[in-house]
């Protein structure tokens, strides 16, 4: 093959990794934010901070701009800037934008796809380019692959693309070097790598894939070879004196929460059994991506044994074949120099899989399809070789025959990630699709019934409101059946209860919540239900709620108000009067009070002077609160003072926002009183105007 064709191969086949990578993601750039989008941008300070912000970002952990600095979700905390850089500077530019980072996350995709076969070409196919070299044939498969989907279609994940992205990078500038010498190559290879990290600590396994790369398919020069580790070794030690500066020596915390620890209560065997059947459903999901899912929280994996046979098959395959490919990798360095592509593909996946395997560093989950993004390319190697190796027995239509496998695989992998990309298009959406394969998950459960609840907020109609709020209901018990501790779970319950008109069930939840340590949205909602329990006239359980509250929780004066409010609606007109005396004695300017004192003197006792009195202290305080105004002249009317009764009825007016047809009508009957007629019948139209009066 003539080296110009070799060339219009290469650029055709570029071309084709490009527009597809582009057209398989296409339909996500109108899609909203989901997921961890909230964490990383939507609700993060540093994100949408500015200048201050970056600051923030390059100083802090990587979730502190969403929990606060010096709180962090893992032990060890996480130190990946570079993304969250960019995203403050486009936030800066552009505001929220999903529809750009959308856009932005297909192209780096396809970036990233198109590194990976320039560099597997360089690594692979040395000297010539064509439709069935393994370069070409892996980055198909990687591509086409629908486990990428959550990478490509969650905002958030751009740093596993950047990392991906900085990470091939760091392979082909040193394979640049090894095969040019030139030192500006390795400089290069050092600064992707360092940046790969900054990115996401997956770039982390490339000071072992690197190595092994060139050892693999380059001749053996020692030299070489220790010149490419020292640079490398660099860049990985100028990444941790970085970290370790700006943020301390990251500390192993133990975790207690289950969403964060899902082996908290199991045993030392029962973790090691469960995380290799994790690594056995990864090789199920490789071959057969049907259900996937973004939720692989307790207890979507159930905690297993060691009479598991995928626990058994996981680590006889794993450790197998892991065996094996390092006698390959052996025999290629000191044997027989022989390249062996398929051994390469597994140790590129052990290695890369291994930062996020569970078995060297805790990842907060039992396992994720982003974490196997990167090393997914080894298992495209492998496959890759396969495919090559059955086309090479059919030897003149051996690329016929690779296709004729190949192309049916594609499409549905094509059509599957199309579809998957669906589910991303918002919170509501993921969840819950996600619910239904990870259907014993408490986190996917309550988060489908979370955003079922905020759904039904929004729902103008009863029926579909009611719906929302049943389906909410049943995801909601349904996590917590699973996580019988899941706190967030409860307030969320609550949320959809009171929603429900179910207070007595509404009431359970918070209290449970605040059982579990919930020290600030549960109370707010425990006093929230009190007052709705009284506007809706149920004063005997309004008063259990309150009293709950104010025993429990910073007595405020609202709540000894609204106490007393109960008190006085269900005939105990003494308790209420000494509860509002109490109140107005440690809380000498709460007018509201003394203006019900005033009511309860006049209208309950017939003692118009203490009446009086109170009403008088009320008005002092706040002359602008309408209703002691309306009050004072009622009493004033009542008394016969009519001109003092219409002047506290107008001032009651000029303080309502919207006036009502009563105070209308009491202006009216002032003027009445006072023999201004024509005054009297324009106030009484105008409470008419309001409200019809009955005759």
């Amino acid at each position: 093959m003539n080296k110009t064709k070799s060339y219009n191969i290469q650029t055709i086949q570029m071309l084709i990794i490009f527009i597809i990578s582009t057209l398989l993601y296409v339909n996500t750039w109108d899609f909203g934010f989901a997921l961890d989008d909230t964490m990383m941008i939507t609700e993060n300070n540093f994100t949408k901070g500015g200048v201050t912000g970056l600051e923030k970002i390059l100083t802090t952990d990587a979730f502190a701009g969403y929990l606060g600095e010096g709180k962090s979700l893992l032990s060890g905390g996480r130190y990946r800037p570079i993304s969250q850089m960019i995203f403050n500077v486009e936030y800066s530019i552009f505001g929220l934008s999903p529809k750009l980072w959308h856009i932005q996350n297909t192209l780096f995709f396809a970036l990233g796809m198109l590194l990976v076969y320039i560099t597997l070409r360089r690594l692979f196919d040395t000297h010539f380019i064509k439709w069935t070299s393994i370069a070409f044939i892996t980055t198909l498969i990687v591509l086409f692959h629908p486990l990428n989907t959550e990478v490509v279609a969650n905002i958030k994940s751009f740093d596993l693309l950047l990392s991906l992205v900085f990470s091939i990078l760091a392979l082909y500038w040193t394979l640049q070097w090894f095969d040019t010498n030139k030192n500006e190559y390795l400089f290069a290879s050092a600064i992707s790598l360092f940046l790969g990290i900054l990115s996401k600590e997956t770039a982390l396994t490339f000071l072992a894939i690197i190595p092994i790369s060139i050892l693999s398919f380059r001749s053996l020069e020692k030299r070489k070879v220790l010149i490419i580790m020292g640079s490398l070794t660099a860049s990985v030690a100028a990444y941790f004196a970085l970290r370790i500066s700006l943020l301390g020596v990251p500390e192993s915390v133990e975790v207690n929460e289950l969403l964060n620890n899902p082996f908290l209560g199991a045993t030392a065997s029962e973790k090691y059994a469960t995380i290799l059947y994790t690594w056995w459903h990864y090789i199920q999901l490789f071959l057969f991506p049907i259900d996937l899912t973004h939720d692989y929280y307790p207890y979507t994996i159930e905690i297993t044994n060691w009479s598991n046979p995928a626990s058994i098959a996981g680590l006889v395959i794993f450790s197998a074949t892991t065996v094996w490919a390092l006698y390959q990798f052996y025999k290629t360095i000191f044997v027989d120099q022989h390249s062996n592509y398929m051994a390469f593909g597994w140790l590129f996946f052990v290695i890369v899989f291994s930062i996020s395997s569970n078995l060297l560093v805790s990842i907060g989950a039992f396992m994720n399809e982003r974490f196997i993004f990167i090393a997914n390319i080894g298992w495209a190697i492998i496959f890759a070789q396969v495919l090559l190796t059955i086309g090479q027995q059919f030897k003149a239509n051996a690329q016929k025959i690779i296709y004729l496998i190949l192309a049916p695989i594609l499409v549905v992998y094509a059509f599957k990630t199309i579809d998957r990309n669906r589910a991303w298009q918002d919170d509501y959406t993921l969840f819950t699709t996600d619910v239904l394969v990870s259907h014993n998950s408490a986190k996917c459960n309550v988060s489908a019934g979370g955003k079922s609840y905020e759904k039904a907020l929004l729902e103008l109609s009863p029926f579909e409101k009611n719906k929302l709020l049943s389906d909410a209901e049943g995801f909601l018990i349904k996590g917590l059946q699973i996580h019988p501790k899941y706190v967030q779970a409860y307030i969320l319950l609550g949320n959809v209860y009171f929603e429900e008109a179910k207070y007595d069930l509404a009431f359970k939840s918070y209290i449970s919540s605040t059982k579990l340590g919930e020290k600030q949205d549960a109370p707010n909602n425990i006093k929230s239900l009190g007052i709705k329990l009284q506007q809706i006239k149920d004063y005997s359980f309004s008063l259990e709620v309150l009293q709950y509250y104010e025993k429990h929780y910073k007595a405020s004066s609202d709540t000894r108000y609204n106490i007393a409010v109960n008190y006085l609606n269900i005939n105990e007109v003494d308790t209420a009067i000494l509860i509002l005396n109490q109140l107005i004695k440690t809380d000498s300017t709460y007018d509201e009070a003394y203006n019900k004192l005033g009511e309860i003197y006049g209208r309950y006792k017939g003692n118009m002077a203490a009446s009086e009195y109170y009403l008088i202290k009320g008005y002092e305080i706040n002359p602008k609160n309408f209703s002691i105004c309306e009050n004072l002249g009622t009493l004033n009317g009542i008394q016969g003072r009519n001109e003092q009764s219409l002047y506290f009825f107008q001032e009651a007016l000029k303080q309502m926002k919207t006036p009502t047809a009563q105070i209308y009508q009491n202006i009216a009957t002032s003027y009445m009183a006072l023999g201004k007629e024509d005054l009297y019948i324009k106030y009484l139209d105008k409470a008419k105007a309001v409200k019809p009066i009955s005759q």
